[in-house]
């Protein structure tokens, strides 16, 4: 009888165990584009307290962080050192059009990878853009 019951349960929960971990993920991720958005804000202000030319690399909370064109640059010590990505995250730095982009993912084995790109203003006077080609999660 008690093997039959576990038996049961587990086949009710394990499903749900799969929802829950896709709702993680999807939830790591939303939290990490907001913590690039609230990045972006920062390093905003931080370079509207100074001369233009001094914005390629800013002192923020201690931090020396890189930037472009008045807003953080697409690199591991720009965008991702600022926003303090989580180490789970797999940084890509690369072109899109001869601009650099910063392509953050999380991904688990047997499931495409949750992933979006901060591609960076190409110029000044220009904003960068957050590009998520799947959504936040597949």
């Amino acid at each position: 009888m008690c093997v039959a019951v576990i038996g049961v349960l587990t086949s009710l929960l394990l499903p749900r165990i799969s929802e829950w971990r896709d709702k993680g993920q999807a939830i790591h991720m939303a939290n990490a584009l907001a913590s690039i958005n609230r990045a972006q804000l920062i390093f905003q202000a931080a370079c509207s307290r100074v001369p233009a030319s001094q914005c390629e690399r800013l002192l923020i909370n201690g931090q020396m962080i890189a930037g472009a064109n008045g807003h953080p640059a697409a690199t591991a010590d720009g965008i991702a050192r600022l926003a303090e990505l989580p180490p789970e995250l797999r940084l890509r730095e690369h072109m899109i059009d001869g601009t650099p982009a910063l392509t953050m993912s999380l991904s688990r084995p047997g499931t495409p990878p949750c992933e979006f790109t901060y591609i960076q203003a190409p110029r000044a006077g220009t904003a960068p853009v957050v590009h998520s080609p799947r959504g936040i999660c597949p």
